[in-house]
C-alpha cells in the first residue's frame, strides 16, 4: 500500500526543513509545501493531502486559524495538525475549536515519536470516516517520465502507461512538456490544431474548460495536451503556467502523465517538483548508467529523491545488468521492459500506443505490467490482468 500523503504548510523555509527531517519517509510521502496564501490554498485543495502539517514558530495568529478553518471547509477528509514551539492549554483548546486534530511540538521531540503521533491521529480519523460512512475523494497522481539522455524510449513508455491506465478505466491526461522537440503528436498520430501555447495565450485564461478545449481526445481514451509545433514558441510557456495547469487539472483527472525533455530547465524542474512520482527511464548500457547517476544527484539536490522510480527500458542481456542499477542507487528497479524494436517501431509508424492493440509483444506486456503496478501501489487493488498472470505463473511453477 502507498505511503500517507502529507503536505507541509508554513511561511518559514527553515521550519519546513525541520518538519521534513522529523517525518518518517517510509510511512509518509511529502507531496509538497505551501504557504498561507490564496495560491497555497488552491495548491492544497488540488493535491488532496491526507495530512497537512501547519508549522508556525512563535504566536499563532488569528489569520492562521482562519486559513485552516477555510481550508477544512473546502477539503473533506484532510487532517490538519499544528506544529508549534510554544504549546499551551489555551493553544490546544483554540486549535480544537478551528478543527485542528492535534498540536505537536517542533522542539524536543524525536522523529519516531513525531511520526507515530501523526500516524495515530490519521488512523483514528480513518476509523471515524468508516464509522460515519463518509466518502473520500480520489487523489490525482502527477507522474513525470524523465531521463537526461535521449533515445531511451521515454516517450514510448509514457504513452504506453497512459493508454494502459485509460484502459483500466482511469481518467488520464497526457501532457507533452518537451516544448521544443515534443513528438507525442507523431507517436499517437494526432492532428495538432492547438497546443499548450494556445492555452496559455488564450484570453479566457487557464481554466479546466480551456484545458479540455485545447486538449485532444485520443482513441485510447486519454486526453492529450500537445507541445507547440515550432520550437521557438516554447518561450511563451513559463514555470507559473506549468504549475497552474497541473494544479487546475488535479480535481478532474486521476493521472497526469508528463512526458519531459531529456534536459533540466526551469519548466522541467517545476514539473518535477509538482509530480508525486518521477520515473527515470534508462537502458542497460554504460552511457545510460552514467547519465542516470548524474540525474539522480541533481534530483537529490532538488530534494526530489524520494519520488524517483527507475524503469529499465529496452532491456537486453549485456555488460550492464539490472543489479548494477540497483547496487548503484540502493533501490529496486520499478520495472524492466524487454527490448522489442520491431513492435516499438511499428507502434510509432502506425501512430498507436504499444499497449493499445493488445499485449502480444514483449514491450507491450512490460509497459502494461508497469502501469498495473502503478495502479496497485496507489490503490491497493491488483488489476485483473495482473492477478490472472500471477495465478498462471504459480500454476506453471507447480
Amino acid at each position: 500500500m502507498e505511503r500517507i500523503n502529507l503536505l507541509v504548510l508554513s511561511d518559514n523555509l527553515d521550519l519546513r526543513i525541520e518538519v521534513k527531517n522529523l517525518v518518517n519517509d517510509e510511512v509518509f510521502a511529502i507531496s509538497g509545501y505551501s504557504e498561507f496564501t490564496p495560491e497555497g490554498r488552491t495548491k492544497i485543495i488540488n493535491k488532496f493531502p491526507e495530512v497537512v502539517l501547519c508549522a508556525v514558530r512563535g504566536e499563532v495568529s488569528e489569520s492562521v486559524f482562519e486559513f485552516v478553518q477555510d481550508l477544512l471547509t473546502a477539503v473533506r477528509g484532510t487532517i490538519v495538525i499544528l506544529v508549534n514551539d510554544s504549546i499551551s492549554v489555551e493553544l490546544v483548546n483554540k486549535a480544537a475549536q478551528y478543527g485542528i486534530r492535534k498540536v505537536l511540538p517542533i522542539d524536543g521531540i524525536d522523529g519516531a515519536d513525531f511520526s507515530e503521533s501523526i500516524l495515530t491521529v490519521y488512523r483514528l480519523e480513518q476509523q471515524r470516516i468508516l464509522d460515519t460512512n463518509e466518502g473520500k475523494k480520489v487523489r490525482c497522481k502527477a507522474l513525470g517520465f524523465f531521463g537526461g539522455k535521449g533515445g531511451t524510449g521515454k516517450t514510448t513508455v509514457a504513452i504506453g502507461v497512459a493508454a494502459q491506465l485509460a484502459k483500466a478505466g482511469k481518467r488520464v491526461m497526457l501532457l507533452d512538456l518537451d516544448l521544443q522537440f515534443g513528438d507525442v503528436t507523431m507517436a499517437l498520430d494526432i492532428e495538432r490544431k492547438n497546443s499548450i501555447v494556445d492555452l496559455v495565450q488564450d484570453r479566457g485564461g487557464i481554466t479546466i474548460e480551456n484545458i479540455n478545449g485545447f486538449a485532444v481526445e485520443h482513441s485510447t481514451g486519454i486526453s492529450v495536451l500537445c507541445a507547440p509545433q515550432s520550437s521557438e514558441l516554447a518561450e511563451f510557456v513559463t514555470v507559473k503556467h506549468i504549475e497552474k495547469i497541473i494544479d487546475i487539472m488535479r480535481p478532474y483527472y486521476e493521472y497526469i502523465i508528463i512526458d519531459l525533455p531529456a534536459s533540466f530547465n526551469d519548466t522541467t524542474v517545476t514539473a518535477l517538483e509538482n509530480c508525486e512520482e518521477i520515473y527515470l527511464v534508462y537502458n542497460n548500457e554504460m552511457l545510460s548508467l552514467n547519465n542516470a547517476k548524474v540525474c539522480y544527484c541533481i534530483l537529490d539536490q532538488l530534494h526530489q529523491r524520494e519520488k524517483i522510480r527507475f524503469i529499465l527500458n529496452k532491456y537486453e542481456k549485456g555488460l550492464v545488468k539490472p543489479g548494477d542499477f540497483e547496487d548503484m542507487f540502493q533501490t529496486k528497479l520499478f520495472s524492466i521492459i524487454p527490448a522489442d524494436y520491431a513492435a516499438a517501431t511499428a507502434s510509432i509508424n502506425k501512430g498507436v500506443a504499444v499497449t493499445a492493440s493488445g499485449l502480444k509483444s514483449a514491450i507491450a506486456k512490460g509497459i502494461a505490467d508497469a502501469a498495473n503496478k502503478i495502479i496497485e501501489n496507489h490503490t491497493g487493488i491488483v488489476p485483473i490482468e495482473t492477478t490472472a498472470k500471477k495465478k498462471k505463473l504459480l500454476s506453471f511453477r507447480k
